[in-house]
């Protein structure tokens, strides 16, 4: 059985919770990632996601626009739409927030010698993307999705044709 440990990314990027939104949301782009865990005292508090960003930016105004043809039993139909300057207003305001406020609190992490069968089922049951790799209540690693793609990937041999 392969586990985690195999398969996992090290070393692992984090981040502290006082980091702002819009410096987290950078290093997410400039790293070519999808989300960090947040680290405090060397403990995992959070994971800060790409849609963490997403969820916090709220829109208030929105531009009515008329919608042709009507399906309204009105005969004139109208649809909200949030401006590409809005949400960059939005972005703005939640940008110098604290990543605190807005990360995933509720984390799950897992022991690297767990199976990645286990980290599967983990994953596709809590809907998450990812799995911070705790030994020793220490940060050591990653698993993605991706990760265990790659290690069953690896794991199987060259000459098994998948049919």
């Amino acid at each position: 059985m392969v586990k985690v440990r195999e398969v996992m990314s090290t070393p692992v990027m984090s981040i502290p919770p006082e980091t702002l939104v819009k410096d987290a949301a950078a290093m997410l782009a400039e790293k070519n990632v999808s989300g960090v865990p947040v680290v405090e005292n060397d403990k995992v508090v959070g994971v800060f996601t790409e849609i963490d960003v997403l969820r916090s930016i709220k829109t208030t105004k929105k531009d009515l626009r008329l919608v042709f043809p009507s399906i309204s039993s009105l005969g004139i139909a109208f649809q909200e739409e949030v401006t590409q300057r809005e949400i960059l207003e939005a972005y703005e305001e939640i940008g110098n927030t604290p990543v605190r406020d807005v990360m995933s609190k509720e984390v799950l992490t897992v022991h690297p010698d767990i199976t990645v069968n286990e980290a599967i089922v983990m994953m596709v049951e809590r809907k998450i993307q990812r799995l911070p790799v705790v030994e020793n209540k220490r940060l050591i690693g990653i698993v993605t999705r991706g990760d265990i793609i790659r290690g069953l990937a690896k794991d199987r041999p060259a000459n098994n044709k998948v049919h």
